[in-house]
């Protein structure tokens, strides 16, 4: 534990199968909260996606090909690219 690392403050009663189970995915060095926040992780992660997927199935999108600003941002960004290209060959 670090300085920065609060104090462990709770105690968590599981059965012996998670017990067990927590064993079996502990990486070394961890202790058991460590292995319950990483997988407290994990979750947020998948839950986080699962979100992504649910707009990118149900979401109205609009195609950003018929935004002017857009057009216009992608107009300037292909002259730039045009003159790094232009530029990089003269040393």
């Amino acid at each position: 534990m670090t300085k920065d690392t609060p104090p462990l403050t709770e105690k968590v009663l599981v059965s012996y199968e998670t017990k067990q189970a927590l064993m079996s995915i502990r990486e070394p060095g961890e202790r058991y909260g460590d292995v319950i926040e990483r997988v407290l992780q994990d979750r947020k992660r998948q839950d986080f996606i699962a979100h992504l997927d649910t707009i990118a199935r149900d979401g109205e999108f609009v195609s950003l090909d018929d935004d002017p600003e857009y057009t216009e941002i992608k107009r300037g960004m292909h002259r730039e690219n045009k003159h790094r290209k232009a530029g990089s060959a003269v040393h």
